[in-house]
């Protein structure tokens, strides 16, 4: 959905839930049911988190080639080599091994004519050269940063948070909108443009619903936080050490912030849990029902079989269980996704979750 800056403005203070939000009682059984979806570290880590700081080998793998701007692995590479044959070749250039080709006469991988040499005509990648500064960027752009220790009186019990990406220069996804909820009243605490640190390609507005115009003047406007950085810190203005995080597919929106934080409730961790476990009861409902009907006749195991052909499982996306465990519509504008409705969505459904005999039983 296509957003005005002045309703995307970072709030200082929250904002009243809408008409169609219902709040969440908050007591020692509602508490209580959302601590048990707390994913652990393990199934975090599973599902894409990252859960500690990257190491100074992690960073050094976010480096791309001057010249063709891919990233390089060689730690993938060399698999089950030992480490002095790895200590060897550390100073060695690593082969460029580029995809590119030439359509209408001109070179894929920069746009220049066929006659030119292509950017990637090298035989070895241009890797940056380590200093303090390459370092020192790589720390910024790409360190991740565990939530502030310190307890705030305006810190929540719980909250909800989507975001929008875009993507940056070099094809990395960079955060450009975040929205924040209070996971019990339903109210908007955060729901703001970030005006990237980084010149960006664009700004996926087919799905994100933002255009380069629309950020432009909410910089002008200063209307906008300014920075993933500035961003994080604005989350953490309401989310402490103990606050539960609740998303759908978090691992990304936690990831655009640079962000660590150990207690999360995830709709699609949640949703695998529960699918994996509807497959291993089916399979054995299966072997028990073939060991006590091999005397059925053909009619009524054909009859059976027509049944069970007509179930389709749907779709993971928070669209698809949206609707499926809540009956409700969303991102069914042509604009873009609204990272507001999203964030509502994935609170909703944990909170369907938290009372679903699935759960429960489970």
């Amino acid at each position: 959905m296509s957003l005005s800056t002045t309703a995307l403005a970072a709030q200082a203070a929250p904002s009243q839930p809408g008409s169609g939000t219902r709040e969440i009682a908050l007591n020692p059984e509602t508490l209580q049911q959302l601590n048990n979806l707390v994913a652990s570290k393990e199934s975090l880590k599973q599902a894409g988190y990252v859960v500690k700081a990257l190491s100074e080998g992690e960073l050094e793998q976010k480096k791309r080639c001057l010249m063709c701007g891919v990233r390089h692995h060689p730690a993938n590479e060399s698999a089950g080599r030992n480490d002095l044959s790895l200590r060897k070749q550390a100073s060695r250039p690593a082969i460029l091994t580029s995809r590119r080709r030439i359509v209408h006469k001109t070179w894929t991988c920069c746009g220049q004519h066929v006659t030119a040499d292509p950017c990637t005509g090298k035989e070895h990648h241009a890797m940056p050269v380590s200093n303090n500064q390459v370092q020192l960027e790589l720390e910024r752009r790409w360190q991740f940063h565990a939530t502030a220790p310190d307890i705030q009186p305006n810190h929540r019990v719980a909250v909800a948070i989507d975001c929008e990406m875009g993507t940056a220069f070099d094809g990395d996804s960079e955060l450009i909108r975040l929205t924040i909820v209070d996971y019990f009243t339903g109210k908007t605490l955060i729901d703001s443009l970030v005006y990237p640190d980084i010149e960006m390609r664009h700004f996926n507005t087919r799905w994100s619903g933002i255009t380069r115009g629309a950020m432009e003047r909410s910089r002008r406007q200063r209307q906008c936080i300014m920075g993933r950085d500035a961003a994080r810190r604005a989350v953490f203005d309401y989310v402490g050490p103990s606050t539960i995080v609740v998303g759908h597919g978090a691992q990304n929106d936690l990831s655009s912030l640079r962000w660590i934080h150990s207690r999360v409730v995830d709709s699609l961790i949640i949703e695998s849990g529960i699918r994996k476990e509807a497959k291993l009861k089916a399979e054995q409902e299966k072997k028990e029902n073939e060991e006590v009907d091999k005397d059925k006749d053909k009619e009524g195991a054909q009859e059976e079989v027509q049944k069970r052909g007509k179930h389709h499982p749907d779709g993971m996306s928070l669209k698809a269980l949206t609707m499926k465990r809540l009956g409700r519509a969303i991102q069914m504008g042509k604009n873009g996704h609204d990272s507001l409705e999203d964030a509502l969505a994935a609170r909703d459904l944990v909170h369907e979750y938290t009372t679903s005999l699935e759960i429960v039983s489970g």
